[in-house]
Protein backbone atom coordinates (compact mmCIF):
# COMPACT_ATOMS: atom_id res chain seq x y z
CA UNK A 1 0.00 0.00 0.00
CA UNK A 2 1.50 3.15 -1.12
CA UNK A 3 2.18 5.92 1.64
CA UNK A 4 -0.23 9.13 1.52
CA UNK A 5 2.12 12.01 0.35
CA UNK A 6 2.85 14.09 3.16
CA UNK A 7 1.09 17.51 3.68
CA UNK A 8 3.72 20.15 4.42
CA UNK A 9 2.65 23.89 6.13
CA UNK A 10 2.28 26.50 2.90
CA UNK A 11 4.00 29.24 5.41
CA UNK A 12 6.21 29.02 8.44
CA UNK A 13 5.77 30.00 11.48
CA UNK A 14 7.85 32.89 11.30
CA UNK A 15 5.99 34.16 8.09
CA UNK A 16 2.67 33.66 9.44
CA UNK A 17 3.40 35.99 12.53
CA UNK A 18 4.70 38.40 10.19
CA UNK A 19 1.38 38.29 8.38
CA UNK A 20 -0.01 38.96 11.65
CA UNK A 21 1.71 42.12 12.40
CA UNK A 22 1.16 43.49 8.70
CA UNK A 23 -2.63 43.15 9.46
CA UNK A 24 -2.27 44.50 12.63
CA UNK A 25 -0.42 47.59 11.74
CA UNK A 26 -2.39 48.37 8.61
CA UNK A 27 -5.79 48.04 11.07
CA UNK A 28 -3.75 50.34 13.79
CA UNK A 29 -2.99 52.84 10.66
CA UNK A 30 -6.53 52.72 9.64
CA UNK A 31 -7.81 53.24 13.07
CA UNK A 32 -5.36 56.24 13.36
CA UNK A 33 -6.34 57.69 10.05
CA UNK A 34 -10.00 57.48 10.76
CA UNK A 35 -9.67 59.26 14.78
CA UNK A 36 -7.46 62.17 12.54
CA UNK A 37 -9.96 62.68 10.10
CA UNK A 38 -13.23 62.61 13.06
CA UNK A 39 -10.60 64.96 14.81
CA UNK A 40 -10.09 67.60 12.13
CA UNK A 41 -13.92 67.18 10.59
CA UNK A 42 -15.02 67.98 14.36
CA UNK A 43 -13.21 71.52 14.21
CA UNK A 44 -13.13 72.44 10.94
CA UNK A 45 -16.19 71.29 9.30
CA UNK A 46 -18.78 72.72 6.47
CA UNK A 47 -22.32 72.55 6.75
CA UNK A 48 -24.73 73.48 3.67
CA UNK A 49 -28.62 74.03 3.82
CA UNK A 50 -30.51 71.47 1.43
CA UNK A 51 -33.86 72.51 2.00
CA UNK A 52 -35.15 75.56 0.67
CA UNK A 53 -37.18 76.15 4.08
CA UNK A 54 -35.13 78.40 5.78
CA UNK A 55 -36.80 78.43 9.22
CA UNK A 56 -33.19 77.04 10.93
CA UNK A 57 -30.82 78.21 8.33
CA UNK A 58 -28.62 81.97 9.78
CA UNK A 59 -28.79 84.47 7.88
CA UNK A 60 -25.17 86.50 7.35
CA UNK A 61 -26.41 89.28 9.94
CA UNK A 62 -26.55 86.53 12.59
CA UNK A 63 -23.58 85.00 11.48
CA UNK A 64 -21.69 88.46 11.80
CA UNK A 65 -23.12 89.17 14.86
CA UNK A 66 -22.18 85.58 16.05
CA UNK A 67 -18.25 86.14 15.15
CA UNK A 68 -17.86 89.45 16.80
CA UNK A 69 -19.19 87.30 20.23
CA UNK A 70 -15.96 87.20 22.80
CA UNK A 71 -18.06 85.92 25.81
CA UNK A 72 -19.63 82.73 26.13
CA UNK A 73 -23.33 82.60 26.15
CA UNK A 74 -25.32 79.93 28.42
CA UNK A 75 -29.18 79.93 26.86
CA UNK A 76 -32.02 78.12 28.58
CA UNK A 77 -35.08 76.65 27.03
CA UNK A 78 -37.42 76.18 29.84
CA UNK A 79 -40.30 74.69 28.05
CA UNK A 80 -43.00 72.01 28.90
CA UNK A 81 -43.09 71.11 24.83
CA UNK A 82 -46.75 69.21 25.08
CA UNK A 83 -49.14 71.13 22.90
CA UNK A 84 -46.08 73.20 21.24
CA UNK A 85 -43.62 70.76 19.75
CA UNK A 86 -43.82 72.50 16.76
CA UNK A 87 -42.14 75.74 17.90
CA UNK A 88 -39.79 73.53 21.09
CA UNK A 89 -38.36 71.52 18.04
CA UNK A 90 -38.12 75.03 15.98
CA UNK A 91 -36.59 76.39 18.82
CA UNK A 92 -34.07 74.03 19.48
CA UNK A 93 -32.68 73.77 15.68
CA UNK A 94 -32.31 77.04 15.81
CA UNK A 95 -30.38 77.46 18.85
CA UNK A 96 -28.22 74.55 17.89
CA UNK A 97 -27.56 76.53 14.37
CA UNK A 98 -26.03 79.33 16.43
CA UNK A 99 -23.59 76.51 18.64
CA UNK A 100 -21.95 75.43 15.47
CA UNK A 101 -21.44 78.68 14.57
CA UNK A 102 -20.14 79.60 17.61
CA UNK A 103 -19.31 76.94 20.38
CA UNK A 104 -19.04 79.93 22.91
CA UNK A 105 -23.13 80.08 22.12
CA UNK A 106 -24.46 77.21 24.32
CA UNK A 107 -27.39 75.81 25.68
CA UNK A 108 -29.06 73.28 27.35
CA UNK A 109 -32.97 72.14 27.93
CA UNK A 110 -35.11 72.40 31.11
CA UNK A 111 -38.92 70.33 30.70
CA UNK A 112 -40.46 71.98 34.36
CA UNK A 113 -42.95 68.57 33.92
CA UNK A 114 -40.46 65.95 33.59
CA UNK A 115 -37.57 67.79 35.59
CA UNK A 116 -39.39 69.90 38.48
CA UNK A 117 -36.02 69.83 40.68
CA UNK A 118 -33.79 70.92 38.10
CA UNK A 119 -36.71 73.14 36.92
CA UNK A 120 -36.92 74.84 40.39
CA UNK A 121 -33.19 75.43 41.01
CA UNK A 122 -32.88 77.20 37.62
CA UNK A 123 -35.72 79.30 38.91
CA UNK A 124 -34.61 80.22 42.22
CA UNK A 125 -30.88 81.04 40.59
CA UNK A 126 -32.37 83.80 38.47
CA UNK A 127 -35.33 84.40 40.54
CA UNK A 128 -37.69 83.99 37.62
CA UNK A 129 -40.62 82.46 39.88
CA UNK A 130 -42.60 85.56 39.03
CA UNK A 131 -42.49 84.73 35.03
CA UNK A 132 -45.80 85.73 33.85
CA UNK A 133 -45.48 82.39 30.62
CA UNK A 134 -44.49 79.31 31.91
CA UNK A 135 -42.32 78.38 28.53
CA UNK A 136 -39.34 81.07 27.60
CA UNK A 137 -35.69 81.31 26.66
CA UNK A 138 -33.64 82.61 28.88
CA UNK A 139 -29.79 83.95 27.19
CA UNK A 140 -27.37 84.66 30.35
CA UNK A 141 -23.90 86.74 28.78
CA UNK A 142 -21.75 87.43 31.63
CA UNK A 143 -24.43 87.62 34.03
CA UNK A 144 -26.30 90.32 31.72
CA UNK A 145 -29.86 88.39 30.97
CA UNK A 146 -32.39 88.16 28.71
CA UNK A 147 -36.08 86.30 28.94
CA UNK A 148 -37.65 85.51 25.71
CA UNK A 149 -41.49 84.46 25.95
CA UNK A 150 -42.63 81.65 24.09
CA UNK A 151 -45.84 84.07 22.73
CA UNK A 152 -43.20 86.08 21.18
CA UNK A 153 -41.86 83.67 18.70
CA UNK A 154 -44.62 83.40 16.56
CA UNK A 155 -46.69 85.72 14.21
CA UNK A 156 -49.95 84.42 13.85
CA UNK A 157 -52.93 85.07 11.11
CA UNK A 158 -55.16 87.51 12.79
CA UNK A 159 -57.20 87.92 9.81
CA UNK A 160 -58.31 84.85 8.66
CA UNK A 161 -60.25 84.43 12.13
CA UNK A 162 -61.73 88.41 12.55
CA UNK A 163 -63.08 88.06 9.19
CA UNK A 164 -64.67 84.59 10.09
CA UNK A 165 -63.09 82.50 7.53
CA UNK A 166 -61.21 80.28 10.08
CA UNK A 167 -61.79 79.43 13.24
CA UNK A 168 -58.12 78.52 14.41
CA UNK A 169 -55.01 80.87 14.62
CA UNK A 170 -52.52 79.59 12.44
CA UNK A 171 -48.97 80.67 13.03
CA UNK A 172 -47.28 81.87 9.83
CA UNK A 173 -44.24 83.15 10.49
CA UNK A 174 -41.11 82.22 13.11
CA UNK A 175 -39.23 85.10 15.02
CA UNK A 176 -36.83 83.24 16.76
CA UNK A 177 -33.50 84.32 14.81
CA UNK A 178 -35.15 87.88 14.76
CA UNK A 179 -35.18 87.68 18.57
CA UNK A 180 -32.15 86.17 19.82
CA UNK A 181 -29.73 87.57 17.43
CA UNK A 182 -30.76 90.80 18.46
CA UNK A 183 -31.07 90.03 22.58
CA UNK A 184 -27.13 88.30 21.83
CA UNK A 185 -26.20 91.73 20.09
CA UNK A 186 -27.43 93.75 22.95
CA UNK A 187 -26.01 91.24 25.72
CA UNK A 188 -22.65 91.83 24.35
CA UNK A 189 -23.12 95.71 23.47
CA UNK A 190 -24.26 96.72 27.09
CA UNK A 191 -24.56 100.03 25.43
CA UNK A 192 -27.77 102.15 26.57
CA UNK A 193 -29.73 104.31 24.66
CA UNK A 194 -31.48 107.72 25.61
CA UNK A 195 -34.73 108.66 23.93
CA UNK A 196 -36.86 111.47 24.61
CA UNK A 197 -40.43 111.87 23.74
CA UNK A 198 -41.92 115.05 23.10
CA UNK A 199 -45.05 116.37 24.83
CA UNK A 200 -47.07 119.22 25.50
CA UNK A 201 -48.76 119.72 22.07
CA UNK A 202 -51.19 116.72 22.35
CA UNK A 203 -48.61 113.99 21.46
CA UNK A 204 -49.08 110.40 21.84
CA UNK A 205 -48.21 109.11 25.55
CA UNK A 206 -45.62 106.38 25.22
CA UNK A 207 -47.02 106.00 29.37
CA UNK A 208 -50.14 104.83 28.04
CA UNK A 209 -50.13 101.19 27.07
CA UNK A 210 -54.02 100.47 27.43
CA UNK A 211 -55.67 103.42 25.00
CA UNK A 212 -55.61 102.89 21.58
CA UNK A 213 -54.00 105.85 20.52
CA UNK A 214 -50.57 105.36 23.20
CA UNK A 215 -47.62 104.52 22.25
CA UNK A 216 -47.05 102.12 25.09
CA UNK A 217 -46.74 99.78 23.03
CA UNK A 218 -43.26 101.43 20.66
CA UNK A 219 -41.78 102.56 23.99
CA UNK A 220 -41.63 99.19 25.09
CA UNK A 221 -40.18 98.21 21.33
CA UNK A 222 -37.29 100.47 22.28
CA UNK A 223 -36.60 98.93 25.13
CA UNK A 224 -36.60 95.99 24.29
CA UNK A 225 -35.02 95.97 20.29
CA UNK A 226 -33.01 99.06 20.76
CA UNK A 227 -31.93 98.49 24.22
CA UNK A 228 -32.93 102.17 24.76
CA UNK A 229 -33.83 103.56 27.67
CA UNK A 230 -37.17 106.79 26.94
CA UNK A 231 -38.72 109.78 28.91
CA UNK A 232 -40.60 112.25 28.23
CA UNK A 233 -39.53 115.92 27.92
CA UNK A 234 -41.19 119.09 27.40
CA UNK A 235 -39.60 122.24 26.29
CA UNK A 236 -41.34 125.14 27.54
CA UNK A 237 -39.67 127.79 29.41
CA UNK A 238 -36.27 127.26 29.98
CA UNK A 239 -35.95 123.33 29.50
CA UNK A 240 -34.04 122.09 26.64
CA UNK A 241 -33.44 119.19 24.70
CA UNK A 242 -30.74 117.08 27.35
CA UNK A 243 -27.13 116.46 26.11
CA UNK A 244 -27.24 112.20 26.54
CA UNK A 245 -30.72 112.36 24.42
CA UNK A 246 -29.62 110.92 21.62
CA UNK A 247 -32.97 110.95 19.69
CA UNK A 248 -36.13 113.19 20.18
CA UNK A 249 -39.64 111.30 18.95
CA UNK A 250 -42.11 113.56 18.35
CA UNK A 251 -45.26 112.12 17.25
CA UNK A 252 -48.31 113.29 16.14
CA UNK A 253 -48.15 116.90 17.77
CA UNK A 254 -51.66 118.33 17.62
CA UNK A 255 -51.01 121.87 19.03
CA UNK A 256 -48.96 124.58 17.39
CA UNK A 257 -45.22 124.33 18.88
CA UNK A 258 -44.05 127.95 20.22
CA UNK A 259 -41.20 129.47 18.56
CA UNK A 260 -38.62 129.51 21.57
CA UNK A 261 -39.60 124.91 20.83
CA UNK A 262 -38.69 125.51 17.49
CA UNK A 263 -35.79 127.16 17.60
CA UNK A 264 -34.50 124.70 20.41
CA UNK A 265 -35.21 121.70 18.09
CA UNK A 266 -33.45 123.17 15.17
CA UNK A 267 -30.40 123.90 17.55
CA UNK A 268 -30.66 120.05 18.43
CA UNK A 269 -30.29 119.24 14.92
CA UNK A 270 -27.78 121.07 13.66
CA UNK A 271 -25.83 119.86 16.49
CA UNK A 272 -26.03 116.64 14.69
CA UNK A 273 -29.19 115.09 16.23
CA UNK A 274 -31.41 112.59 15.50
CA UNK A 275 -35.27 113.01 14.81
CA UNK A 276 -37.53 110.30 14.84
CA UNK A 277 -41.28 112.68 13.61
CA UNK A 278 -44.14 111.51 12.52
CA UNK A 279 -46.81 113.69 11.70
CA UNK A 280 -50.71 113.78 12.66
CA UNK A 281 -53.33 113.82 9.11
CA UNK A 282 -54.84 116.75 9.27
CA UNK A 283 -58.14 115.10 10.39
CA UNK A 284 -56.32 114.01 13.78
CA UNK A 285 -54.71 117.63 14.35
CA UNK A 286 -57.77 119.41 13.37
CA UNK A 287 -56.25 121.39 10.11
CA UNK A 288 -53.98 122.81 12.00
CA UNK A 289 -50.31 123.68 11.20
CA UNK A 290 -48.05 122.93 14.00
CA UNK A 291 -44.80 124.95 12.59
CA UNK A 292 -42.93 121.44 12.76
CA UNK A 293 -43.55 121.39 8.94
CA UNK A 294 -41.35 125.04 8.13
CA UNK A 295 -38.57 123.43 10.91
CA UNK A 296 -38.84 119.56 8.45
CA UNK A 297 -38.24 122.37 5.16
CA UNK A 298 -34.82 123.63 6.32
CA UNK A 299 -33.54 120.40 6.49
CA UNK A 300 -34.83 119.28 2.95
CA UNK A 301 -38.12 117.26 4.02
CA UNK A 302 -41.43 119.01 2.53
CA UNK A 303 -45.23 118.20 4.28
CA UNK A 304 -47.91 118.69 2.27
CA UNK A 305 -50.96 120.20 3.67
CA UNK A 306 -53.38 117.20 2.49
CA UNK A 307 -54.35 113.48 3.26
CA UNK A 308 -53.04 111.11 0.45
CA UNK A 309 -55.46 107.87 -0.26
CA UNK A 310 -54.61 104.95 -2.51
CA UNK A 311 -57.89 103.17 -3.41
CA UNK A 312 -55.64 100.12 -4.80
CA UNK A 313 -53.99 99.50 -1.57
CA UNK A 314 -57.03 100.62 1.06
CA UNK A 315 -58.24 97.93 3.45
CA UNK A 316 -61.22 100.41 5.46
CA UNK A 317 -61.34 103.44 2.84
CA UNK A 318 -59.17 105.42 4.94
CA UNK A 319 -56.22 103.74 5.25
CA UNK A 320 -53.47 102.47 2.73
CA UNK A 321 -50.55 99.97 2.32
CA UNK A 322 -47.30 101.58 0.96
CA UNK A 323 -46.56 100.02 -2.55
CA UNK A 324 -43.60 101.50 -3.69
CA UNK A 325 -40.75 101.02 -1.11
CA UNK A 326 -36.96 102.25 -1.76
CA UNK A 327 -34.99 99.28 -1.19
CA UNK A 328 -31.72 101.16 -1.97
CA UNK A 329 -32.26 102.88 1.53
CA UNK A 330 -30.92 101.00 4.95
CA UNK A 331 -34.37 100.92 6.62
CA UNK A 332 -35.99 99.90 3.42
CA UNK A 333 -33.67 97.51 2.49
CA UNK A 334 -33.81 95.57 5.63
CA UNK A 335 -37.47 95.25 5.99
CA UNK A 336 -37.60 93.88 2.26
CA UNK A 337 -34.96 91.66 2.36
CA UNK A 338 -36.83 88.27 2.99
CA UNK A 339 -40.60 89.17 2.45
CA UNK A 340 -41.57 91.40 -0.61
CA UNK A 341 -45.25 91.65 0.81
CA UNK A 342 -44.25 93.73 3.87
CA UNK A 343 -45.70 97.03 3.92
CA UNK A 344 -46.45 99.62 6.19
CA UNK A 345 -50.49 100.88 7.24
CA UNK A 346 -51.07 103.90 7.33
CA UNK A 347 -54.26 106.31 8.06
CA UNK A 348 -54.72 108.91 6.14
CA UNK A 349 -51.58 110.12 5.67
CA UNK A 350 -49.72 113.74 4.35
CA UNK A 351 -47.75 113.63 1.45
CA UNK A 352 -43.95 113.78 2.68
CA UNK A 353 -40.83 114.04 0.08
CA UNK A 354 -38.24 115.74 -0.93
CA UNK A 355 -38.87 120.16 -0.06
CA UNK A 356 -39.15 122.32 -2.45
CA UNK A 357 -38.80 125.31 -0.72
CA UNK A 358 -35.45 124.34 1.63
CA UNK A 359 -33.07 127.75 1.29
CA UNK A 360 -30.22 125.14 2.24
CA UNK A 361 -29.67 123.94 -1.52
CA UNK A 362 -25.51 124.01 -0.89
CA UNK A 363 -22.58 121.06 -0.34
CA UNK A 364 -23.51 120.57 2.89
CA UNK A 365 -27.52 120.33 2.62
CA UNK A 366 -29.29 117.13 4.00
CA UNK A 367 -29.31 114.26 1.39
CA UNK A 368 -33.36 113.39 1.57
CA UNK A 369 -34.23 109.87 0.14
CA UNK A 370 -37.93 109.05 -0.15
CA UNK A 371 -38.53 105.64 1.56
CA UNK A 372 -42.22 104.86 0.46
CA UNK A 373 -44.70 106.00 -1.86
CA UNK A 374 -48.29 105.45 -2.85
CA UNK A 375 -49.54 103.32 -5.98
CA UNK A 376 -49.96 105.64 -9.05
CA UNK A 377 -53.90 105.18 -8.22
CA UNK A 378 -52.75 108.09 -5.43
CA UNK A 379 -55.50 111.07 -4.81
CA UNK A 380 -54.84 113.60 -2.50
CA UNK A 381 -57.61 115.46 -0.57
CA UNK A 382 -56.03 119.16 0.78
CA UNK A 383 -59.82 120.26 2.07
CA UNK A 384 -61.48 119.60 5.60
CA UNK A 385 -64.80 120.25 6.73
CA UNK A 386 -65.79 118.88 9.97
CA UNK A 387 -63.00 116.61 10.22
CA UNK A 388 -63.92 114.82 6.75
CA UNK A 389 -61.49 114.78 3.72
CA UNK A 390 -62.99 116.67 0.78
CA UNK A 391 -61.08 116.24 -2.69
CA UNK A 392 -60.82 119.18 -4.75
CA UNK A 393 -60.59 118.01 -8.35
CA UNK A 394 -59.22 121.47 -9.66
CA UNK A 395 -56.31 121.85 -6.79
CA UNK A 396 -55.30 118.08 -6.14
CA UNK A 397 -54.41 115.90 -8.45
CA UNK A 398 -53.80 111.83 -8.89
CA UNK A 399 -50.69 110.20 -9.12
CA UNK A 400 -47.57 108.62 -6.91
CA UNK A 401 -47.37 110.62 -3.49
CA UNK A 402 -44.44 110.25 -1.55
CA UNK A 403 -45.76 108.89 2.11
CA UNK A 404 -42.17 108.92 4.22
CA UNK A 405 -38.61 110.06 3.98
CA UNK A 406 -35.32 110.07 5.78
CA UNK A 407 -32.72 112.92 5.72
CA UNK A 408 -28.62 112.58 6.71
CA UNK A 409 -26.45 115.27 6.61
CA UNK A 410 -23.07 114.61 6.94
CA UNK A 411 -20.12 116.15 8.91
CA UNK A 412 -19.14 119.67 7.89
CA UNK A 413 -15.69 119.80 7.32
CA UNK A 414 -13.65 122.39 10.27
CA UNK A 415 -17.17 121.59 12.29
CA UNK A 416 -17.40 118.72 14.29
CA UNK A 417 -20.75 117.87 16.19
CA UNK A 418 -21.25 116.81 19.85
CA UNK A 419 -23.87 114.13 18.28
CA UNK A 420 -22.63 113.57 14.73
CA UNK A 421 -24.11 113.67 11.86
CA UNK A 422 -27.73 114.94 11.60
CA UNK A 423 -30.11 112.13 11.12
CA UNK A 424 -33.80 112.38 10.59
CA UNK A 425 -37.07 110.14 9.65
CA UNK A 426 -40.37 111.61 8.97
CA UNK A 427 -43.50 109.60 8.57
CA UNK A 428 -46.73 111.20 7.34
CA UNK A 429 -48.97 109.69 9.63
CA UNK A 430 -48.62 108.78 13.32
CA UNK A 431 -51.77 106.49 14.03
CA UNK A 432 -49.91 103.74 12.38
CA UNK A 433 -47.53 103.19 15.18
CA UNK A 434 -50.14 103.51 18.00
CA UNK A 435 -51.10 100.79 20.00
CA UNK A 436 -54.41 100.13 18.01
CA UNK A 437 -52.29 99.41 14.54
CA UNK A 438 -48.51 98.82 15.51
CA UNK A 439 -49.14 95.56 15.68
CA UNK A 440 -52.05 95.06 12.73
CA UNK A 441 -49.46 95.29 9.89
CA UNK A 442 -46.32 93.55 10.44
CA UNK A 443 -43.93 95.58 9.06
CA UNK A 444 -45.28 98.74 11.22
CA UNK A 445 -44.11 96.62 13.93
CA UNK A 446 -40.38 96.27 12.22
CA UNK A 447 -40.36 99.37 10.58
CA UNK A 448 -40.46 101.24 14.12
CA UNK A 449 -37.43 99.26 14.93
CA UNK A 450 -35.18 99.81 12.27
CA UNK A 451 -35.93 103.17 11.67
CA UNK A 452 -34.84 103.84 15.28
CA UNK A 453 -31.67 100.96 14.71
CA UNK A 454 -30.46 103.40 11.70
CA UNK A 455 -31.07 106.90 13.52
CA UNK A 456 -29.24 105.55 16.15
CA UNK A 457 -26.43 104.31 14.00
CA UNK A 458 -26.70 100.86 14.79
CA UNK A 459 -25.71 99.15 11.59
CA UNK A 460 -24.73 95.94 12.97
CA UNK A 461 -29.09 95.53 13.39
CA UNK A 462 -29.64 96.71 10.13
CA UNK A 463 -27.15 94.96 7.96
CA UNK A 464 -29.26 92.35 6.70
CA UNK A 465 -32.08 92.62 8.14
CA UNK A 466 -33.89 90.31 10.57
CA UNK A 467 -37.38 89.56 9.69
CA UNK A 468 -39.73 86.70 11.31
CA UNK A 469 -39.26 83.39 9.06
CA UNK A 470 -42.21 82.65 7.17
CA UNK A 471 -43.79 78.95 7.79
CA UNK A 472 -45.47 76.79 5.41
CA UNK A 473 -48.59 74.77 6.04
CA UNK A 474 -49.68 71.89 3.95
CA UNK A 475 -53.32 70.17 4.27
CA UNK A 476 -54.22 66.94 2.63
CA UNK A 477 -57.92 67.34 2.21
CA UNK A 478 -58.90 63.95 1.07
CA UNK A 479 -63.05 62.85 0.69
CA UNK A 480 -64.20 59.87 3.32
CA UNK A 481 -64.08 57.45 0.26
CA UNK A 482 -60.32 58.92 -0.16
CA UNK A 483 -59.84 58.27 3.39
CA UNK A 484 -60.77 54.65 3.11
CA UNK A 485 -58.73 54.01 0.30
CA UNK A 486 -55.38 55.25 1.71
CA UNK A 487 -56.19 53.24 5.48
CA UNK A 488 -56.90 50.32 3.26
CA UNK A 489 -53.66 50.28 1.98
CA UNK A 490 -51.41 51.22 5.03
CA UNK A 491 -53.58 48.80 7.22
CA UNK A 492 -54.15 46.00 4.39
CA UNK A 493 -52.02 46.46 1.12
CA UNK A 494 -48.14 47.54 2.37
CA UNK A 495 -48.12 44.40 4.83
CA UNK A 496 -49.55 42.42 2.53
CA UNK A 497 -47.08 43.41 -0.42
CA UNK A 498 -44.24 42.40 2.16
CA UNK A 499 -46.02 38.54 3.38
CA UNK A 500 -46.22 37.92 -0.14
CA UNK A 501 -42.72 38.45 -1.27
CA UNK A 502 -41.63 36.88 1.97
CA UNK A 503 -44.26 33.59 0.68
CA UNK A 504 -42.04 33.56 -3.00
CA UNK A 505 -38.98 33.74 -1.11
CA UNK A 506 -39.97 30.61 1.02
CA UNK A 507 -41.86 28.84 -1.95
CA UNK A 508 -38.38 29.22 -4.07
CA UNK A 509 -35.93 28.19 -1.04
CA UNK A 510 -38.13 25.09 -0.81
CA UNK A 511 -38.11 23.94 -4.43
Amino acid sequence: MASEPSTAPSFSAGRNWAHRLNVAAAILVVLTLGGMLNYLAARHYARMPLSDQRRTQLSPQTLRVLRSLTNEVRGTIFFDARGQEELHGLTTALLREYNYANPKVVFKTVDPVRQPAKAELFLARYKLTGLKDKNFIHLDCGGRTKVIYESELSDYDLNAVLSGHDKEFHRIAFKGEMLFTTALFNLANPRQYKICFLQGHGEHDPDKTETPHGYGKFAAILAERSNARWEKLTLLGTNDIPADCQLLVIAGPRLPFETVELEKISRFLHQGGRLFALIGNLAYTGSRQTGLEKLLAESGIGVAANMVFDPKNSPTGNDLLTAGMNRAHPIMKALMSDDADLRLRLVLPRAVGKSTTTTNAGPDAPQVTVLATTSEAGTSASEIRDGVPYRNPYTDRTGVFPLMAAAEQGSVKGITTERGAMRLVVVGDSLGLDNELIDTAPANHYFAALAVDWLLDRPEVLLQGLLPRPLKEYRIIMTAGQQKVVAAILLAGLPGIVLLLGGLVWWRRRS
